[in-house]
């Protein structure tokens, strides 16, 4: 006949199975709501327009053109000034709309003389459409809204090497975050099937959260596409309650080719509630 087990060997193993399928649980809660409450005091610690009641707001954009033109001054100053006098004449206008949206327009005082000419023009208002919305895209996540995930949704925190590394989706993009314990971004990585990104974001501190000051960033489209390096600085300005850029000062390259541009913000017409 078969000997039973005894209850005194068998007890404590039912025992232990009982108390690890409770604490199991327990503790995946409590890591989950740890990791809820480190993302909850990420998003509160950087300035967000939309939180401070922002809806939307109209700029005018000034370029210096008497930067981007040096070269030209140098080798040709009279041929120079002569366009920066049309160069001036044209005037930018930034509307970043309630849903995050930015639509950029211009007129100018003085007509092209020629096919020539206006086939500049028609570069630059291109070249100025792609940097204003390549900017705010960059700056929305930072200063409008948030860089972080909601903090009920979906995502992997890990701390490893004294650094936060936050991982998670946005849409198609799998988005990579390192910070410090600090709570203060200093990589974000975009893996995207349009393009790849590395943004490197530096900050200011203020008594209503981080401010974003500049950012270096790499882009490289898919399949060996256009290419991209930036170097941004951001001189930022109080607007009737709100953070927002005064000057803008761009260095990089695109495709290879160097660019230099620094950008004047003012006559800010905001609506907010």
């Amino acid at each position: 006949m078969r000997t039973p087990v005894r209850p005194r060997l068998w007890m404590p193993l039912l025992l232990c199975c009982i108390i690890l399928n409770i604490a199991l649980p327990l503790a995946h809660c409590a890591d989950v709501a740890e990791k809820r409450e480190i993302i909850k005091k990420a998003r509160a610690a950087y300035y967000s327009l939309r939180s401070h009641g922002l809806d939307e707001f109209e700029t005018s954009v000034q370029p210096n053109w008497r930067l981007v033109l040096k070269d030209q001054l140098a080798q040709d100053p009279a041929g120079a000034e002569q366009g920066l006098t049309m160069l001036n004449g044209i005037h930018f206008v930034v509307l970043l709309g309630r849903n995050g949206a930015v639509k950029i327009t211009h007129h100018q005082d003085v007509a092209p003389t020629n096919q020539q000419a206006a086939e500049g023009f028609e570069q630059i208002f291109s070249g100025m459409e792609q940097a204003m919305s390549g900017f705010f895209d960059s700056w929305s996540p930072f200063m409008l809204t948030s860089p972080f995930p909601e903090v009920s949704g979906d995502y992997t925190l890990e701390d490893a090497n004294n650094q936060y590394h936050l991982s998670y989706k946005d849409q198609t993009a799998a988005i990579a975050t390192t910070m410090s314990h600090d709570l203060v971004i200093s990589e974000i990585r975009v893996d995207s099937p349009e393009f790849k990104s590395v943004v490197t974001p530096q900050f200011t501190k203020s008594a209503q959260g981080l401010l974003l000051s500049g950012y270096d960033a790499t882009y490289q489209g898919a399949a060996g596409g256009e290419s991209a390096k930036l170097n941004v600085r951001i001189e930022n300005q109080p607007v009737n309650g709100f953070q927002l850029p005064r000057k803008l000062n761009i260095e990089g390259s695109y495709q290879g080719t160097p660019f230099q541009m620094e950008l004047t913000f003012s006559n800010y017409q905001i609506k907010s509630h």
